[in-house]
């Protein structure tokens, strides 16, 4: 009888136990569910009006909640931006390991790892600008300790995806790493060409040395460059890496540029 009541004590305490952890579950949801929200809400503030205008009032009065609440997530405007920050580096994660799927050379990899970076730029062009505003002294000093953490944290996977890239490309003896290149300054050169190809053909568009590029490949010559001076087999002269790079867009992010094509149809005709 003493086991029975026991048994019963315990199941009772154990249904008492999920229905708590179920209601806490609900409530987390709930919380990052709002949060994810109001990013969306500072998101369309940013474009519409630059980093330098975002404030905690305008949040709040674009927002169906009040200051107090928006408080409870994010300590001030460059928490937001630093959330914001994040919200771009899971995305590019996300990307990075799509890209790290497609069956190919080493060379072909991180031509898939440049076209993931590509296209995290062109899908959150806002989200993409905001990483180097979130390193900016102004930001880093007024957001909370935790957020920049989980900011280091993400900073962390995406090197650790494009380390081991170099390494599996050293064992199959496509990268022969010259002398002081180590792979530290080899992932920062490839980040280098692609930011800056990136940032020029977005930004500098109406220029004339831009606008003459017309019908070409610019940012797949640059990588080319790049991968060829590093002695990264098989080299250009060797391999069409041209159709590699369609077959790429095709097997693997063909998703990611149907979207594109139709926000940037909705927003030309908007327009």
């Amino acid at each position: 009888m003493l086991k029975f009541l026991c048994d019963i004590t315990n199941t009772s305490q154990q249904s008492r136990k999920r229905s708590s952890e179920q209601r806490v579950s609900k409530k987390q949801q709930a919380i990052a569910e709002r949060e994810q929200e109001l990013l969306q809400i500072a998101q369309q503030l940013v474009e519409a009006e630059g980093y330098a205008n975002l404030t905690m009032d305008k949040l709040t009065s674009a927002s169906p909640y009040s200051k107090g609440t928006i408080y409870n997530h994010f300590s001030s405007k460059e928490d937001v931006i630093t959330a914001l920050c994040n919200s771009a580096l899971r995305h590019e994660i996300s990307l990075f390991k799509k890209a790290g799927s497609f069956n190919g050379n080493s060379r072909e990899k991180v031509l898939a790892l440049h076209q993931a970076y590509l296209l995290s730029a062109q899908m959150q062009p806002i989200l993409f600008s905001c990483l180097l505003t979130a390193k900016s002294p102004w930001v880093q000093e007024k957001s909370s300790q935790a957020r920049l953490t989980v900011q280091r944290e993400l900073e962390k996977e995406v090197t650790a995806l494009v380390d081991l890239l170099l390494q599996q490309a050293v064992a199959a003896k496509e990268l022969q790493s010259k002398a002081a290149a180590t792979p530290d300054l080899m992932a920062f050169a490839n980040w280098a060409v692609s930011f800056g190809s990136i940032a020029l053909l977005s930004s500098a568009s109406n220029t004339l040395s831009i606008e003459r590029l017309q019908g070409t490949q610019p940012f797949l010559f640059n990588l080319n460059c790049l991968l060829d001076g590093m002695n990264w087999l098989p080299l250009s002269s060797d391999w069409d890496y041209h159709q590699s790079w369609i077959r790429i867009e095709q097997e693997i992010f063909s998703s990611e540029l149907q979207l594109l094509a139709k926000t940037e149809a909705e927003s030309s005709s908007s327009n």
